[in-house]
């Protein structure tokens, strides 16, 4: 069995960034407040069809996303 012994300063690996950075962006009041919005447009009765949100909330998740993982890298170089 070998254990690694090095340290590292990095705060995801490529298996867990997705799930860990996706609960870190919707522990922010204001990502949750617009995926329900999201989430709400989908039923018939309370949206008129067209999702609206989902290229707003995809965009600032996504350049978060970016964010984090360009300080994640310069971080462990």
């Amino acid at each position: 069995m070998y254990i690694d012994n090095t340290i590292s300063t990095s705060k995801y690996n490529i298996i867990t960034f997705l799930p860990f950075n996706l609960m870190l962006q919707l522990s922010k009041s204001a990502n949750i407040y617009f995926c329900l919005m999201l989430v709400l447009e989908y039923i018939p009765q309370l949206g008129y069809g067209i999702p609206d949100l989902i290229m707003p909330i995809s965009f600032v998740i996504g350049v978060s996303m970016i964010k984090d993982i360009y300080e994640d890298v310069s971080r462990h170089k």
